[in-house]
């Protein structure tokens, strides 16, 4: 019962039955949901409880991840401590070596002795390490430790070994209570993780003497730690109803939007079998086109896939187009939509290709000149068209692919340069579908160099005069001219040369791999190029307005903060972490200038700051801002009489009484441009200056009335440049103009501004080096990286496509070894010299901190031995400043100077000595090391070294987070070519493999199929091949061994013939002769008898009549018996597939010059019938078609009336009119070596069978020929 209802959905009922359910579910989700909203309405007390009962588990167990994790961590660490602290080990070596392995990198692990010296650390230190004592919690006991930048889930336990009490701290940050705008921020907030992952917006306060919140929208619960007491309270706004019911008419919309796409998708699939009938292939083109734009409107429409997936796939901010109204707003959109476009090239690509190589259809040889002109119009267009669409994908998108030299991108960026290569790839087949369109109009088989040179030729006539007609071409004459002779080279190998291989497509997406890079290069150098124009105009926006805008809306966010006045109050409030923390939130920061906020008592002495490339004084106090306006001042320098900075100044007040002031200042000038004064991890990526081109690689000069008074850059412009630029005329529109200029012998390329400023004229000047602007190889290879990993992606998909069954076949064996031999040592060439530039990059930035170590022990030895009253302190700073270089000293593990202590003081980095370090100088006995450093997640190079001042050994640092290093290139854009070079050349390798290994398996493979085809009875295949060497002697052999097989066969049933009947005439003659004996006897007898007169003739004439009559029956009997004989053999019928033999039969073929193609709707078609003899049938007049010089032979299966219809039609040169009678008829044949049986046996066979075989028609054209098999079983 249910096999006969699973047999009625089969095929295509399958498809419209799920379309069916479909909108059952559609209708009935639609009730469920306002019934569900009706529930909720009228439970909605009940229902609010259980959800803030389940976000309050939720974030607990989120929580209590975290505590377990880090009470697992301690667990690790007392071990470590226990099994280093043993007796044998009389130092802290082995600890100091165990807790600072990479597993533990992400938690601040300080170890303490029983009389709280800090003994043993890790590179993050949270607990200051001499605030032990007094205990802020209970031993063992977990807890949030919090300071003014970070939050940290801590705890402080002891292990008691050998009778004393060690100390361990641990914490991990929790909470970071400062985000920096750049890449380098770590940006860790539990908070955050509640808001993304729950949708609430949630507070947390990390005290445990926090209360819980008064606000009745609000939810409060505690945290508790391991030990049971509450260490800290979270807040969280109430569900609404309202907002319950939205969010749940949301989730419904969702849900009936993707059953209304899938219900359309179903449909398409049940309509398939009928789309495959169309033997129009431009009706088909059309249909799969519309079907294909209703599905992806439809998409649009009901916002899929960019309301179902979040995150920076489905951010604008990375990728946002105009184009196409929107259905290119966000990266995960454009890729949706390039999905759909590369469906519709794939297949005109296929349909073009197919009717190309169709030998039945027309050729129109007139029009052929025709086409080229018009359809390489449109070539040009499409070729436009990918230009056009890079343009919009480098010029509307935040994301600037060259400027990281990171090796791998991030993920927006490696999802960015997938769609343009699969739409550089989509649109490179339409182009080689309309070149498959252009060469129909001739016959394909006879094309010839001359005809394809014409194309060529035409074509670049075409292109060239469409792009100097056009009004905005997007590309240059030399790209053009590339990019077509690529693709002529492409259309050349993947149609011309090799028709039929899948992978084809390998080479076309390495082709526009190639196409989308130069093309995005040479569109982000023309980015770059408005880039100088954008600098100029800010340079010039960025006046006194602007500036004092910034410094009013840093004053007033300190004015509204209402911590800062509880923080004027505390006794032992960090002002330096406070001003850093206001700095890094304003806009000062955002845009990279010189500026900085100060701290104030009520006597005006400084009690905290953070300046950076700034120097204020207390003449900033002549203009207090009161009440709300904010007075924003220029403090003019007075040695030069310029502005030095702009500043603002705000009382604090508590009920009247003056708490302290709170001070903002802003500098813009030339030379702070692109953030020189700042450290690389608080440089901001929001910054106009630095969003398209590094800012240190500009020049930049500013004239005023004339005269030169401003240069960025460390090139100084000679008179006669002066002159060239003061004489360059500017566009009377805009006040611009464009010139070149030589420095050095190198060129650049500059862009001129001119303003208007306080009645004087500003003329700005910004340039860069034009080699900047180049196709280098490091631009190339950083997209070709990634573009590698997607082709080899897509060949890896491929391989999975054509091997169905896992098998290691003579080709993959060979393919695979190819691969294995080839690549192999590629890849270990590749990661060597990644190390070797990795190990050189490292002795270059060691020799580089090593030099600034020698200057600066040079300059403290000098100076405290011609100064003996000059403590170290004072040198030290002396010689910072001298030699304009960062450092910092330390004794023994304590550090005693640092240049840039401001750091410490905020937090971001720490006074103790790196402890790999002190492990390497100090147990381990080096004399100088070099490591690496973390503040968030910038990672920088510190040099340590030992050097002796008045008989004492400190320990020198100096590193290249404060001190700029210039190397000659970077290690990451070395390795970027490095791994480009070899990733191009393993693509190459994958390709030329492959194709190697089909030209060597290829004649085995057809060997092979012709052996089985030998072994089934067929003599008449051969081998046709261009082989050379061994395999031409192998082919020729089977060939020569076919045709003598059929000559010896041919022979020896001769021989047989002529031997049977030789042996049946003696036998014949042996049988008849003994009857014979007799009659003759007796009919001697009975002439006597009647010569005689006897009287007993009647008698004796009875008796001769008997056994005369005996004898012939005999005879008779005789005559029947041999011609049993003589019969065929019998049939040996049984069930049997038809379609499985005629298949297997059709695979035995697939190596010859002949398309055969097989054409049915059903899955199985049951007969029955000989499967020997079928075989064999469908094997001669498969061969015979061949023989009559056919290269198509269709065949179709179908039902009608309960019985199955083989048609068998091919384009030969058919039956002669004369012969069409005659060809079912034993013996008779057209063939010079033929014997005349083969279709004279095909036609006993069907007849045994109860089936037919007739020729339907046949003419110059070919033949077709119809088979009737009655039908046993149909599905």
């Amino acid at each position: 019962m249910l096999k006969k209802i699973a047999e009625k959905f089969k095929g295509d009922r399958k498809y419209f039955s799920i379309v069916f359910f479909i909108l059952i579910i559609l209708v009935v989700s639609g009730i469920v949901t306002e019934n569900y909203i009706d529930k909720t309405k009228s439970d909605w007390s009940n229902l609010v409880v259980e959800k803030i009962s389940k976000l309050e588990n939720s974030i607990k167990k989120d929580y209590n991840f975290k505590q377990d994790d880090l009470l697992q961590k301690l667990s690790i660490v007392k071990k470590d401590l226990r099994s280093s602290l043993k007796p044998e080990n009389e130092t802290y070596k082995e600890l100091l070596r165990s807790i600072n392995n990479r597993s533990l990198e992400n938690f601040s692990i300080e170890i303490f002795a029983p009389n709280g010296k800090l003994i043993a650390w890790n590179n993050r230190i949270a607990l200051n390490p001499d605030g032990l004592f007094p205990l802020s919690f209970p031993l063992g006991e977990v807890y949030f430790l919090s300071n003014d930048i970070v939050t940290n889930l801590a705890i402080i336990d002891t292990a008691h070994i050998q009778s004393d009490d060690f100390y361990i701290a641990l914490s991990t940050p929790i909470e970071e209570l400062i985000k920096i705008n750049n890449q380098f921020s770590k940006n860790i907030s539990f908070t955050q993780d509640i808001l993304e992952k729950y949708e609430i917006d949630a507070e947390i306060d990390y005290s445990p003497y926090s209360e819980k919140s008064k606000d009745g929208r609000k939810y409060s619960f505690e945290l508790i730690n391991n030990n049971g007491n509450k260490i800290g309270v979270v807040s969280f706004v109430k569900p609404s109803l309202n907002n319950s019911i939205n969010i749940i008419r949301d989730y419904s919309t969702k849900i009936q939007s993707l059953l209304v796409l899938f219900a359309l998708i179903f449909v398409g699939l049940g309509l398939m079998s009928d789309f495959k009938k169309i033997h129009s292939y431009l009706f088909r083109f059309i249909l799969l086109i519309v079907y294909l734009v209703i599905l992806r409107v439809l998409i649009f429409a009901f916002g899929f896939p960019s309301n179902f997936i979040s995150g920076p796939l489905s951010n604008p901010a990375y990728f946002s187009s105009p184009f196409a109204w929107g259905f290119v707003k966000s990266p995960i959109e454009f890729f949706t939509t390039i999905f759909f476009v590369l469906i519709i090239s794939i297949q005109f690509f296929r349909y073009t290709k197919n009717h190309l190589l169709d030998n039945e259809r027309k050729t129109h040889k007139k029009y052929f000149i025709a086409a080229v002109l018009g359809l390489s119009v449109i070539i040009f267009l499409l070729i436009r068209g990918i230009s056009a669409t890079i343009r919009s994908i480098v010029f509307d998108s935040t994301i600037r692919y060259f400027k990281e030299p990171n090796l791998i991108p991030d993920f927006p960026s490696i999802a960015m340069n997938l769609n343009m290569l699969l739409f550089t790839f989509a649109a490179v087949l339409l182009i080689l579908g309309f070149l498959n369109i252009i060469l129909s109009f001739i016959d394909f088989r006879k094309i010839s160099l001359k005809h394809f040179l014409l194309l060529v030729v035409l074509n670049y006539l075409v292109s060239f005069i469409a792009y100097y007609i056009s009004n905005d071409p997007l590309l240059t004459p030399i790209m053009l001219f590339m990019i077509l002779l690529f693709l002529h080279l492409l259309y050349y190998q993947v149609i011309v040369r090799v028709q039929n291989s899948i992978y084809n497509y390998l080479i076309v997406l390495l082709v526009s791999s190639v196409i989308s890079i130069s093309l995005l290069n040479l569109f982000n150098t023309k980015l770059e190029k408005e880039s100088l124009k954008t600098t100029s105009w800010e340079i010039n926006r960025t006046d006194s307005n602007l500036l004092s805008f910034m410094l009013d809306e840093t004053i007033r966010s300190v004015k509204n903060d209402k911590n800062i006045l509880s923080q004027f109050g505390e006794r032992f409030s960090n002002y330096d972490a406070i001003a850093f923390k206001l700095w890094a939130k304003s806009p000062m920061q955002r845009e990279s200038l010189n500026s900085g906020i100060q701290f104030y008592n009520n006597k005006k002495q400084i009690i905290g700051k953070y300046l950076i490339g700034i120097q204020p004084d207390n003449s900033i106090f002549n203009n207090i801002s009161k009440d709300d306006e904010i007075i924003v001042v220029p403090v003019f320098d007075k040695q030069e009489n310029v502005i030095d900075y702009y500043s603002a100044v705000i009382e604090i007040r508590e009920r009247g009484i003056l708490r302290g002031y709170v001070a903002a200042f802003v500098d813009f000038n030339i030379k702070s441009i692109g953030a020189f004064n700042y450290p690389t991890f608080l440089e901001s990526n929001l910054s106009v200056f630095n969003k398209v081109v590094d800012v240190k690689q500009l020049k930049i000069f500013q004239f005023k009335d004339g005269v030169l008074n401003n240069v960025y850059g460390d090139i100084y412009p000679s008179r006669d440049q002066i002159k060239q630029i003061l004489n360059t005329e500017v566009d009377s529109l805009f006040n611009e103009s464009w010139l070149k200029i030589n420095f050095n012998s190198e060129k650049y390329e500059a862009y001129l501004l001119k303003s208007e400023e306080d009645d004087s004229e500003i003329l700005t000047v910004v340039a860069i080096q034009e080699s900047a602007f180049s196709w280098d190889l490091f631009k190339f290879f950083k997209i070709f990286i990634i573009h590698s990993l997607f082709i080899i992606i897509a060949y890896l998909i491929i391989i999975l496509l054509c091997v169905r069954k896992i098998s290691l076949t003579f080709k993959a064996k060979l393919l695979l070894s190819f691969l294995f031999i080839s690549i192999i040592p590629v890849v270990v060439l590749a990661v060597y010299n990644a190390n070797l530039v990795t190990e050189r990059g490292k002795e270059e930035i060691l020799n580089e901190l090593s030099q600034r170590a020698d200057y600066i022990e040079k300059n403290l030895t000098a100076q405290l031995s011609k100064f003996n009253n000059r403590d170290l302190i004072t040198a030290s700073q002396n010689a910072s400043d001298e030699l304009g270089m960062s450092f910092a000293l330390y004794l023994s593990t304590d550090q005693i100077y640092n240049s840039n202590d401001i750091y410490n003081k905020i937090g971001l980095m720490h006074s103790k000595l790196n402890p790999k370090a002190y492990y390497f100088l100090n147990y381990l006995k080096y004399q100088e090391f070099i490591t690496s450093e973390k503040v968030n997640n910038y990672q920088y190079d510190s040099y340590f070294r030992f050097i002796r001042i008045k008989d004492k050994d400190y320990i020198l640092s100096v590193n290249d987070a404060f001190n700029k290093i210039r190397v000659t290139i970077s290690t990451n854009e070395i390795n970027v070519v490095i791994f480009g070079i070899y990733s191009f050349a393993v693509i190459i390798i994958i390709i030329i493999s492959t194709i190697f290994a089909n030209q060597i398996s290829q004649p085995i493979q057809r060997l092979t199929k012709a052996t089985d085809a030998v072994s089934k009875g067929d003599l008449n295949v051969t081998i046709e091949h261009n082989e050379r060497g061994e395999l031409k002697d192998l082919l020729d052999g089977f060939n020569q061994m076919t045709s003598e097989l059929k000559k010896n066969q041919a022979e020896i049933a001769e021989m047989e013939r002529e031997a049977a009947w030789k042996e049946m005439a003696k036998q014949v003659a042996h049988e008849i002769k003994n009857p014979l004996t007799p009659m003759k006897l007796a009919l001697q007898q009975l002439i006597i008898s009647y010569k005689d007169k006897s009287k007993d003739f009647d008698k004796l004439f009875e008796k001769v009549s008997t056994t005369v009559l005996n004898q012939i029956e005999n005879l008779n009997h005789i005559a029947s018996e041999f011609s049993h004989f003589a019969k065929m053999p019998s049939l040996k019928i049984e069930e049997v597939d038809l379609l499985n033999v005629l298949n297997d039969t059709v695979n035995m073929f697939m190596h010859e010059k002949i398309n055969i193609i097989v054409s049915t709707d059903l899955k199985s078609a049951a007969i029955d019938a000989d499967v020997g003899q079928l075989r064999r049938m469908f094997i001669n007049l498969i061969r015979n078609s061949i023989q009559a010089d056919a290269s198509v032979i269709n065949l179709e299966i179908y039902v009608k009336e309960n019985k199955f219809i083989l048609t068998i039609k091919d384009n030969g040169k058919g039956i002669p009119a004369l012969q069409k009678e005659k060809i079912f008829e034993e013996n008779f044949t057209t063939k010079k070596h033929g014997m005349g049986l083969g279709l004279s046996l095909a036609k006993r066979f069907m007849t045994n069978i109860s089936g037919e075989i007739t020729l339907k028609e046949s003419s110059s054209e070919g033949s077709t020929f119809e088979l009737i098999f009655p039908a046993k079983k149909i599905i």
